[in-house]
């Protein structure tokens, strides 16, 4: 039977704030371990899991690092991953491997393009590889006959923008632990995500504009950027010369600041200036799953 969600809250509500903190440094220290190890051999092409290069598949082993398709992974094979690992395990194996490509940019989870009804959306990238995890609030209750009837969740994976794993070809069981997870996952004070190595889109977008338009840095690759800055000057009393807009800009390239950054500590004074900070076009879309009739 699928876990109470009342149950699970009340569970979480009988822990102290010292055992929170507790519970939340270990947690911590051994995310930071994991890490640790991944990234040493990630840097080797090799998988921190079961020790096998990325191009390597044992059948008697099977492993997350197979979805990278750098081995002989075939789509029947996917069932036999999930059996060994669950959907929260699987998810930041392909969550780390895309931010060690290029950081955050490669995920889109943003919670503007999910759905009401999604409990989990969203797309990883990964060199030539796509990943979309799919939940609806149905999928996670269990519906119809046969494995839909139990929590499950939906994959699909694109290789060469191509298909290789439809959504609707399996219905991937949602262990205990992620039943947990999910129930909680609008729980004040309960803030769920894969670690900073693991964050997408989501926590880029959710950070002080403010900061953003300090500390990023310009790039002349749309392809590499991660958020999109659009700025309106509103100098009507002192209108700006073009030389000033000039300065403004080359000064921007000589720092490697952001046009935003310096036309505001340049113009604070004399001009209104607005900075609107969104996501990079070069993001992922969210693959979307045809909505089936319950089976």
């Amino acid at each position: 039977m699928p876990i109470d969600p009342d149950h699970a809250r009340i569970f979480l509500q009988s822990f102290t704030p010292e055992q929170i903190e507790e519970v939340n440094r270990r947690d911590q220290e051994e995310h930071e371990r994991q890490i640790a190890e991944f990234r040493k051999a990630y840097i080797d092409g090799r998988c921190y899991l079961c020790g096998e290069a990325f191009d390597q598949m044992r059948s008697s082993q099977p492993c997350t690092h197979w979805l990278l398709r750098r081995c002989k992974f075939k789509k029947k094979d996917f069932l036999k991953i999930a059996e060994r690992y669950d959907y929260h395990n699987i998810a930041a194996f392909l969550r780390w491997c895309a931010n060690e490509e290029a950081f955050l940019r490669n995920i889109n989870d943003l919670e503007s393009e999910k759905s009401d009804r999604k409990i989990i959306s969203y797309t990883i990238k990964w060199k030539n590889v796509e990943w979309t995890f799919d939940c609806a609030e149905n999928d996670m209750k269990g519906h119809g006959i046969g494995p839909s009837s139990k929590p499950h969740y939906h994959f699909q994976m694109r290789i060469d923008g191509r298909e290789f794993i439809n959504f609707n070809e399996f219905h991937v069981p949602l262990s205990d632990r992620d039943l947990f997870q999910l129930c909680l996952i609008d729980e004040p004070n309960v803030h769920q995500n894969f670690g900073a190595a693991g964050s997408g889109m989501q926590e880029a977008i959710s950070v002080e504009p403010q900061l953003i338009v300090e500390h990023t840095t310009p790039t002349m690759n749309e392809d590499e950027a991660t958020h999109h800055l659009s700025t309106m000057i509103n100098a009507t009393d002192q209108p700006l010369s073009g030389d000033e807009i000039f300065e403004i800009i080359q000064e921007a390239k000589r720092t490697n600041k952001s046009l935003a950054f310096v036309a505001k500590q340049r113009l604070k004074d004399r001009a209104h200036i607005q900075t609107v900070v969104s996501p990079a076009d070069s993001i992922p879309d969210i693959a979307s799953r045809t909505k089936h009739k319950p089976r």
